[in-house]
């Protein structure tokens, strides 16, 4: 068998800068297939003229390519078809980024609060009645909670409201309460109410309803941070008032007391959230 001008799996390791352990299983996946292979004794032989395929599969593993990845990159006939692959891999490589900042934040917002995990301050109070104009919303439960998904269907139901009340010459007298009427420990969707307090009563339309919340004692709470682990206060507040042997009467409340209207920083957000008590 003639080996002459064939590069060993170690010397052509070294020179491409692939173990022989990858490049082993590379041939297995038919990725980077040796040029030769001993019958006798399975020793595997390259030529230099597969170092071009080895160099690509070496900047794809720097950007942290799988092997199946670089088979698809090997594959790939064209230049456009390469980089569509390539751009693939950076939006996944940047949805997992996205979700390593997001528990950065978490920490961050969790260190900065000191005191023990989960735990808030919790006492009662009576809030006054109110005037609003509101409209309801869902949407879809999911399992682990995606407060963004439930946030965008809040800002539509808010916007039909908001339209309603500029129509009639008038402006929020306040901040907007959510209320949500869902069953949380049952049901497969969230519902809620927008609720925009105003000075006077105006007309209802079709989505839109004018009427009273009215004066209620509650168990309140406040969360301050980013809406990412704020279903956290939600569950200890009820968990206080089922220590504290009370009963809720109504939906919970969600205020706004600085928002993002008011600043760019999540962390800077405080949030209260009041449970009506029978």
């Amino acid at each position: 068998m003639d080996t002459d001008g064939l590069l060993t799996i170690g010397r052509f390791a070294k020179l491409t800068d692939l173990s022989p352990r990858l490049l082993r299983r590379l041939d297995e996946r038919g990725v980077l297939s040796p040029a030769l292979v001993d019958p006798d004794t399975r020793y595997r032989y390259y030529d230099l003229g597969q170092t071009r395929v080895a160099s690509l599969i070496h900047l794809g593993r720097q950007m942290g390519l799988t092997v199946d990845q670089l088979a698809d990159l090997i594959a790939a006939s064209e230049a456009g078809e390469l980089r569509a692959h390539l751009r693939q891999h950076r939006d996944g490589v940047a949805a997992r980024l996205a979700e390593q900042s997001r528990l950065l934040r978490l920490l961050d917002q969790e260190l900065a609060r000191g005191g023990p995990l989960v735990s808030y301050e919790i006492a009662l109070k009576t809030v006054p009645a109110i005037l609003v104009m509101s409209a309801r919303g869902a949407a879809p439960r999911t399992h682990p909670h995606d407060p963004w998904l439930l946030e965008s269907a809040i800002r539509q139901a808010g916007a039909t409201v908001l339209v309603h009340i500029a129509r009639q010459g008038a402006e929020p007298a306040a901040q907007p309460v959510v209320l949500y009427t869902t069953d949380f420990a049952r049901d497969d969707e969230i519902r809620f109410e927008v609720c925009f307090p105003v000075a006077r009563r105006l007309p209802s339309c079709p989505g839109v309803t004018c009427m009273e919340l009215p004066e209620e004692r509650v168990a309140y709470t406040t969360f301050q941070g980013p809406y990412d682990t704020i279903w956290n206060a939600h569950v200890e507040l009820r968990a206080w008032i089922a220590e504290n042997d009370l009963v809720a009467s109504g939906p919970v409340r969600e205020l706004g007391v600085v928002t993002e209207l008011d600043t760019d920083d999540p962390h800077a957000w405080i949030t209260e959230l009041a449970v009506p008590i029978a």
